[in-house]
This record gives structure tokens, C-alpha cells and sequence, in this order.
């Protein structure tokens, strides 16, 4: 049995926790409940090694995030209809069966993992709708530089949901 040591564990940790807090945070609205669901996470997966047998933690821990938003959400109340997408286990399928309220999240949580400007200037563009001139002016940049970063975010936003296999996500930042 492969085991984890105490600082791979903390790379892993330090690498991911921030995007999944935004991650839970965007599936809860609580930004305390989603700290808390990340950090419980995190916990039991130290106490029960968990992450030693996963072949791709991102992909287990997107899932375990969720999962675990959801039982949060159960507990509030708040949530009537949860569909299950079925076991959590170290591989996973190609992420074909999305929900709508999934995607948001999601694509959050990768535009988490562009670089600062460059997240800044995706974000205007895709949740603000603003045009790339809106964009260089509020950002106080060139539209050359809003164009720059956009081609730059797009390239890496495409390459990290292909490597995590979220293909279907893909024309949502198009």
C-alpha cells in the first residue's frame, strides 16, 4: 500500500485548497461553510490516507468538494433534488453528466488557477460581458493587452479542462 507523506500531502493541500474553497463557496454561498467543507475534507483524507491511492487529486478532490457541498446542503435544507453522479473512486469517466448549476462552479474554480491579470480580464469578459474596449479601460490596460490575456486564458483554460477531461465544458468559454 502506497503511502503519502506529510509534505507531499501539504503541497497537494496548498495547491488546491483556495480553488476548492471558491469551488464550494460557489455550490453553498456560504464562504465559512466552505472553508469548513474543504478543511473537514482535507482532514479525513489525511486521517484515512486517502489520497495515496489517487491517481488524479484534482479530479478526486473537485468530486469529494461537491459531494460534500451537497451533504452541507442537505443538512440546511436548502436542497430539494440532488442527482448523484455515482461512486467517488480514484478514476472517473468523462465528465458528460454535468448539471447546469455545475458549470459556474467549475469554470471558477479553473479560472482560479490562471494567473492574476489574466483572470481578471476573463472574468470581465465572461461574467461581466464587457468588451474587450470596457475591459482595457476599466482594467486601465490596451485592448492589445486585453487581447493578450484573453488568448492566454483561453489557451490555459482549454488545456486544463481537457487534462481533467471536462470536454463538454469547453464551449462554454468559447
Amino acid at each position: 500500500m502506497k503511502y503519502i507523506n506529510g509534505e507531499e500531502f501539504k503541497s497537494i493541500f496548498e495547491e488546491y485548497y483556495n480553488p476548492l474553497c471558491n469551488y464550494a463557496f460557489r455550490i453553498t454561498g456560504s464562504e465559512e461553510a466552505a472553508e469548513d467543507i474543504v478543511q473537514n475534507l482535507f482532514i479525513q483524507l489525511w486521517e484515512e490516507d486517502k489520497l495515496a491511492a489517487v491517481a488524479k487529486p484534482e479530479r478526486f478532490l473537485l468530486r469529494s468538494t461537491k459531494f460534500k457541498c451537497v451533504d452541507y446542503l442537505r443538512k440546511q435544507n436548502t436542497l430539494k433534488e440532488v442527482s448523484w453522479f455515482g461512486e467517488v473512486d480514484s478514476e472517473f469517466e468523462e465528465h458528460s453528466d454535468l448539471e447546469e448549476e455545475d458549470v459556474e462552479p467549475l469554470l471558477n474554480y479553473f479560472a482560479a488557477k490562471l494567473p492574476t491579470k489574466t483572470r481578471e480580464v476573463f472574468l470581465l469578459s465572461r461574467k461581466s460581458g464587457l468588451t474587450y474596449s470596457e475591459i482595457a479601460e476599466e482594467a486601465n490596460i490596451s485592448t492589445k493587452t486585453v487581447e493578450a490575456h484573453m488568448s492566454k486564458a483561453l489557451k490555459l483554460m482549454r488545456k486544463l479542462l481537457k487534462e481533467q477531461g471536462y470536454f463538454n465544458l469547453l464551449f462554454f468559454i468559447v
